[in-house]
């Protein structure tokens, strides 16, 4: 890349840089005006809570959630019931609530998600704004439960690492539903969800060097480069170009979904990545500002590329239908052409809280 491509990218999003304050500075005014917030929960007393306006008070976490699902049959008894652990962010009760972060990707899922489970064709309209294909929403049947939507999904036995502890330390998905498709297919979408995060800012983290990056080569490269693998050999010859985020949690994700696809895992025979992120933010979908790269490697290799998503699809073999990366807006406003009386509330709620 030359200097002066550098500088014009550096014209172009220089503008869209600063997404995680706006972010937050809107969480914080939903904090203090939305009715879904009770007067304590908006004044934190320990230092944490004074300084970040974008968090809850403790003791509060759970109305970071959407309020019809909170209460008993609600999210955190959806997770216990599973042991799944919350991202708490900051150790503030070990994972068994929602983190008082409202600025939680994870939150911003659950909050889309799982209410769309109790309305009647909810799921579906959300699969058909990302495949027209979808036919049907298939439950998932997991230890003796079924349900339309799980979260951070490891697989049905074990992550790619031997963990099965969800949500904690194991390659996993934030969600993860399957589509029986008119194509004559069962199609799992595995959807990760992001909001504020970023990768652009300082030096970018290898995770190649020493024995943590010998051990991450151990339990990836042979799935990356086996038969089955989604990851073209010749676009991407090389498993240390994705030891730099967000490509390394791709590139596991891939894997994943490569594995559960070779395996037969629930019966899918097809399986797609799913990343939702907002148009805005810019430090999470591109390679390179001009000043620094979030995978020097790509983005040597694919000078040409400047997203993500241009790049993941480019290293596939069959980019269409194993990866997208789309806007929540796109979901929403499949979910309210199809189910407008149906989802009013939580669609309102979703626009004022998070803008789209």
């Amino acid at each position: 890349m030359t200097m002066g491509e550098g500088d014009s990218q550096m014209e172009r999003h220089g503008s869209r840089a600063s997404f995680e304050h706006s972010a937050k500075s809107r969480q914080a005014r939903f904090q203090d005006t939305s009715p879904t917030i009770s007067e304590p929960a908006r004044t934190p007393v320990d230092d944490p809570g004074r300084r970040h306006n974008y968090l809850l008070a403790l003791g509060h976490a759970e109305e970071n959630l959407f309020p019809g699902i909170r209460g008993p049959g609600g999210a955190i008894d959806f997770f216990a019931q599973r042991n799944i652990k919350w991202w708490d962010g900051g150790g503030e009760d070990g994972g068994t609530t929602p983190t008082r972060n409202m600025a939680s990707s994870q939150v911003a899922c659950v909050n889309f998600l799982l209410p769309l489970s109790g309305v009647p064709g909810g799921l579906m309209a959300v699969l058909q704004s990302l495949d027209p294909d979808v036919r049907e929403v298939v439950d998932i049947h997991h230890e003796g439960r079924h349900f339309p939507v799980e979260f951070e999904w490891i697989g049905t036995n074990e992550s790619l690492e031997g963990g099965r502890r969800r949500g904690a330390y194991e390659t996993s998905v934030d969600a993860f539903m399957i589509a029986d498709t008119t194509s004559g297919h069962r199609r799992a979408y595995l959807l990760e969800w992001k909001y504020v995060e970023r990768y652009l800012s300082g030096r970018p983290e290898y995770k190649g060097a020493g024995a943590s990056g010998q051990t991450r080569r151990r339990r990836y490269e042979e799935r990356f480069k086996a038969s089955f693998s989604s990851f073209n050999p010749v676009m991407a010859p090389g498993l240390d170009d994705f030891l730099y985020e967000p490509f390394y949690q791709l590139m596991r994700q891939r894997l994943l979904a490569d594995r559960m696809v070779h395996d037969r895992e629930l019966d899918i025979d097809q399986a797609k990545i799913i990343v939702v992120v907002p148009e805005e933010n810019w430090a999470y979908r591109v390679v390179s500002d001009g000043a620094t790269s979030t995978s020097p490697l790509l983005a040597q290799r694919f000078p040409q590329l400047e997203t993500v998503d241009e790049i993941m699809r480019t290293c596939l073999k069959y980019p269409e239908s194993q990866f997208d990366l789309v806007p929540a807006e796109v979901l929403l406003e499949g979910v309210q052409r199809k189910l407008p009386n149906e989802t009013g509330d939580w669609a309102s709620y979703w626009r004022e809280r998070y803008g789209v």
